[in-house]
């Protein structure tokens, strides 16, 4: 896209649409003006020099390319004008970006609820969007405790550790459970935590200990 404004007052626009929160272009017309002037400094490093901004946040202000023809036009029309909106609904594909833009239309997704959504489009079991929506939902009344703990690479599916939880604490209370490199994170109810904890004091076990047996178990189980 060729700009009739000066290399001068392209570089203006930038450092005034990314430096305040009342943006006067939309987000996809800032996204053009860092093309244009990456295209006339050469590079994308030389914009973040010229204008004081991170190649991060310029980046992040590049994520509007990402997002499909009809969800772009709700981003020129300004219904959608946050910044970190657009960059967690760029991985979605197109079809769910749609589908999380309405429900953000019609406030019924918050732009924290995007946030959340987004990480959870790698679950194997929430690859639905609307599922992933209805989770969000479901979880906003409801208090979650997260546990951390090691796990082995055997158990890096979760599967075992998941069902004897399950069977420890109630199905109802575990929200979710995912590995990530070898640390587990357990998210569970508070009626799912006393449970826990209850049944370690039974073992006479802190709870970090009777975790620890739980992997064990599940280890012994995946073997």
């Amino acid at each position: 896209m060729a700009y009739s404004d000066t290399r001068e007052n392209i570089i203006a626009r930038l450092i005034a649409n990314t430096r305040r929160k009342k943006r006067h272009d939309n987000l996809v017309e800032i996204a053009r003006q860092i093309r244009w002037l990456e295209k006339d400094l050469g590079s994308l490093k030389e914009v973040s020099k010229t204008i004081g901004v991170s190649t991060d946040q310029l980046h992040q202000f590049l994520s509007v390319e990402k997002l499909s023809p009809a969800v772009k036009k709700l981003v020129e029309d300004r219904k959608i004008d946050l910044i970190n909106t657009v960059h967690y609904m760029r991985n979605f594909d197109y079809k769910a970006q749609k589908e999380i833009a309405d429900e953000f239309i019609k406030k019924r997704l918050t732009a924290g609820d995007i946030r959340v959504i987004a990480p959870l489009r790698r679950d194997t079991d929430y690859k639905d969007v609307k599922a992933i929506i209805s989770r969000v939902r479901g979880a906003k009344n409801v208090k979650l405790n997260v546990l951390y703990f090691r796990v082995p690479r055997t158990l890096q599916d979760g599967v075992e550790l998941t069902g004897i939880f399950e069977s420890v604490i109630g199905e109802d209370e575990v929200y979710s459970f995912k590995v990530e490199g070898d640390m587990g994170i357990l998210e569970i109810t508070d009626t799912g935590k006393a449970n826990l904890r209850y049944a370690a004091r039974k073992r006479n076990l802190s709870l970090k200990a009777f975790v620890g047996e739980i992997v064990k178990r599940a280890k012994e189980l995946a073997e």
